[in-house]
C-alpha cells in the first residue's frame, strides 16, 4: 500500500479525533505502510509540532481562491473542507489519495484494500446514502395534504445554488455521495471538474460552503458521468451500531454483520467533546447497550 497517501485534517478542535484516528492506523499498522497527511485549518503550534514528531507532514492547504476566503469570514477551518479537491496539487508523491474526515478512525484494513481496488480502475471510490442502513434514502417534508417538498440533499443543494434545470432534473432523486470518505487516482481527471464546479459554486451566494464537495461530487458522478463505484458502507459507516462482545468489534447493524471497517462519527457532536458520551445500540445477540463510538474508549 505505499503508493496511498491518506489525508484527514481540522482545527484545534479536532485536535484528539485527529490524534485517535492516527492511534487507530497505528495499531492496525496503517501508518508503517502509506503516507499520511495532516491539513491544518487552526491548529495550535503544539498540535503541529505533536504531529510532526510522529513523521506526520502538516500542511497548511490555504485558501483556493479570494472568493474562498472572503466566503468563509472568520471560519479559518473551511480551508480544509475546501482544499478536498486540491489535494493532488497540494500533496506531492503517491499515486492514490484517499481523505478520511477528523471525526472517523479505522477499526479494520478493508475499507484500504476495496478503495484501492477501485483506484487501480481510475475511478472515483466513495460510499453512498443510498443505504440498507438507512430507512429514509430521500428526505422530504410535507407541504399540504398529499404534498410533499423533495428536500433530497443533492437536489435541494443544486436548487439553493440555482443551477441549470437540467443538472437539478438529473439530482431530484440521486442519493448523497458522503464526502467525508473517498478516493481518487492522483492523475484522475475527476480532480479538475471537481474544481470547477467548486469555483462556480463559491460565487453563489445561496450555496452553503460546508455542502459544496459534496454537490460538486454528485454534479461530476451522476450529470457528467465521470466513473465512480459505490463501496460498501463499512468503508464509511455512519450507524446504526451493533457491538459484537464476541470480537470486541463494532459490526454492521444488519446480517451478515460484518465488522466496520471505518467508523464515521457523523452529526455525533457530543461524542466529538466527551469520549465517554454513550449512545444506545445493540450487541450480537440484540440485547440493549450503551457505548461510546470513540477510539480511545475502547482501547483498556
Amino acid at each position: 500500500m505505499k503508493n496511498i497517501h491518506i489525508v484527514s485534517g481540522g482545527d484545534t478542535k479536532y485536535f484528539h479525533l485527529l490524534k485517535e484516528l492516527l492511534e487507530s492506523m497505528n495499531k492496525l499498522k496503517i501508518d508503517k505502510e502509506v503516507k499520511i497527511s495532516i491539513l491544518d485549518g487552526g491548529l495550535k503550534k503544539k498540535e503541529i509540532d505533536y504531529f510532526q514528531s510522529k513523521k506526520i507532514e502538516v500542511v497548511d492547504p490555504g485558501w483556493p481562491s479570494k472568493v474562498a476566503k472572503l466566503r468563509a469570514g472568520s471560519k479559518n477551518y473551511l480551508k480544509v473542507e475546501l482544499a478536498k479537491v486540491h489535494l493532488d496539487r497540494i500533496l506531492n508523491g503517491s499515486e492514490f489519495i484517499i481523505w478520511v474526515d477528523a471525526d472517523a478512525w479505522f477499526q479494520t484494513i478493508e475499507a484500504l484494500e476495496i478503495i484501492k481496488s477501485v483506484l487501480k480502475k481510475k475511478k472515483l471510490a466513495i460510499v453512498s446514502q443510498s443505504s440498507r442502513f438507512i430507512p429514509n434514502t430521500m428526505v422530504v417534508k410535507k407541504f399540504y395534504g398529499s404534498l410533499f417538498f423533495n428536500k433530497n440533499g443533492p437536489y435541494k443543494n443544486a436548487k439553493r445554488a440555482n443551477l441549470s434545470k437540467d443538472i437539478i432534473d438529473g439530482l431530484v432523486s440521486s442519493p448523497t455521495l458522503n464526502a467525508g470518505i473517498f478516493g481518487l487516482p492522483r492523475k484522475a481527471p475527476h480532480w479538475k471538474k471537481l474544481r470547477l464546479w467548486q469555483d462556480k459554486l463559491l460565487k453563489t451566494a445561496r450555496t452553503r460552503i460546508f455542502t459544496i464537495t459534496q454537490l460538486s461530487l454528485a454534479i461530476i458522478s451522476y450529470y457528467e458521468k465521470l466513473p465512480y463505484e459505490a463501496i460498501p458502507e463499512r468503508c464509511n459507516y455512519m450507524g446504526p451500531y451493533r457491538w459484537s462482545k464476541k470480537f470486541k468489534k463494532f459490526i454492521e447493524y444488519y446480517a451478515p454483520y460484518e465488522p466496520i471497517s471505518i467508523i464515521h462519527m457523523v452529526a455525533r457532536d457530543e461524542m466529538r467533546i466527551n469520549k465517554f458520551f454513550k449512545i444506545s445500540m445493540l450487541d450480537e445477540n440484540d440485547n440493549k447497550i450503551k457505548k461510546s463510538l470513540r477510539y480511545n474508549a475502547q482501547q483498556k
